[in-house]
C-alpha cells in the first residue's frame, strides 16, 4: 500500500507524521525532534484537528452551517467526553487511529463510535474506529492503544483480534453498525450486504481489513534529542521489536491485519495535552 499524495491528507499531518515503516502488514510513524526536543505540539494539534470529524460524522460535519460552526465545535469536543478522569480513557487513542486512517490509508469513515453513545462519559464497546476504503471495497475495523509500554500495547492487540475474530463478535458488532449505517453513504447496499447475518463468514474475512495502532512511551525517543542517524537506527530497531512481539502471537487469519505504531515522548504528556485542547474547546 502507497501512500497518498500530500492533497490526499486530510489533517494535513504529513506536516508532522512520516510513515518510515510502510509494510503492506507493518507501519511505524515518526515525529522526530524540533530544536532538540519532541515534536509534541504539532503532533497534539493534527490529533485535535480530527475531533470534529470524529465526533460529529464524517458526512453529518459537512453540512454544518457556518452560523452553527461555533456550537458544534463545542457540541464535537462535549461528545468526547465531559470527564477529569481522561487518564484511563481511550478516546485519544481512537482519535489517533481515526487520523492515520485518514490520512495515510485513504480510508473514510462509514461511522462513527460516537453514535453508539447514550450518555456524556460512557464508554463504548466494539470496534474503536469503522472506516471503508472505497477503491477496493475494503471494510477497516480498527483497534487502538495508547499505552506508557509498547511492549503490554502489542500484546493487548493482539488479544483483541483474536476477539475480533470470533463468528458471534463480528455478527453482534455487524448487526449494531448495520442499524447506524447513513442512507446517504455511497454503495451503501453493498456495505450492508456484507454485514448481513447470511454473508458467509469466508466472503466477510475477504473484505475486512483490521488495523491495530499502538502509541506508546518510546525509550529511544528519551534516548536522543536530534534527528540524527543514531535515532533513526534506534527507532527502526524499537518498532521492528514490537512487530516481533505481535506475530509471536501466532494469530491465524484471512483477514488483512496492519500492526501500526507511534512511538511518542511520553503517553502522560500527550494525554494531558490533548485534554487541555479538549477542555478549551468546550469552553469555545
Amino acid at each position: 500500500m502507497t501512500n497518498p499524495g500530500p492533497s490526499n491528507f486530510p489533517f494535513h499531518s504529513d506536516l508532522v507524521l512520516q510513515e518510515k515503516i510502510s509494510d503492506a502488514t507493518f507501519k511505524a510513524y515518526y515525529v522526530g525532534y524540533d530544536r532538540n526536543a519532541f515534536r509534541l505540539q504539532p503532533l497534539v494539534d493534527v490529533i485535535r484537528s480530527v475531533i470534529p470529524e470524529f465526533a460529529l460524522g464524517y458526512y453529518g460535519g459537512r453540512q454544518i452551517p457556518i452560523t452553527e460552526l461555533i456550537d458544534r465545535l463545542k457540541e464535537a469536543a462535549d461528545t468526547v467526553y465531559l470527564t477529569d478522569k481522561y487518564k484511563s480513557r481511550g478516546e485519544f487513542g481512537e482519535l489517533i487511529l481515526h487520523l492515520l486512517l485518514r490520512d495515510f490509508c485513504n480510508s473514510v469513515p462509514l461511522i462513527s463510535k460516537i453514535y453508539f453513545k447514550d450518555a456524556h462519559n460512557v464508554t463504548v464497546h466494539g470496534f474503536d474506529g469503522v472506516h471503508v476504503t472505497t477503491h477496493d471495497k475494503k471494510l477497516w475495523l480498527g483497534e487502538s492503544k495508547l499505552y506508557a509500554d509498547g511492549i503490554i500495547g502489542v500484546r493487548d492487540l493482539a488479544e483483541d483480534l483474536k476477539a475480533h475474530l470470533d463468528e458471534d463478535y463480528l455478527r453482534r458488532e455487524f448487526q449494531l453498525i448495520s442499524r447506524k449505517l447513513p442512507e446517504s453513504f455511497p454503495d451503501i447496499e453493498y456495505w450492508r450486504t456484507l454485514m448481513d447475518k447470511h454473508t458467509r463468514l469466508d466472503e466477510i474475512f475477504s473484505g475486512i481489513v483490521i488495523p491495530m495502532v499502538c502509541t506508546y512511551t518510546s525509550p529511544a525517543i528519551g534516548q536522543h534529542a536530534d534527528n540524527t542517524k543514531e535515532y533513526e537506527a534506534a527507532f527502526q530497531k524499537e518498532c521492528y521489536k514490537l512487530l516481533e512481539e505481535f506475530s509471536d502471537k501466532k494469530i491465524q487469519t484471512d483477514c488483512d491485519v496492519i500492526l501500526m505504531v507511534l512511538p511518542v515522548s511520553c503517553k502522560a504528556k500527550l494525554n494531558e495535552s490533548l485534554d487541555e485542547r479538549l477542555k478549551y474547546m468546550q469552553k469555545i
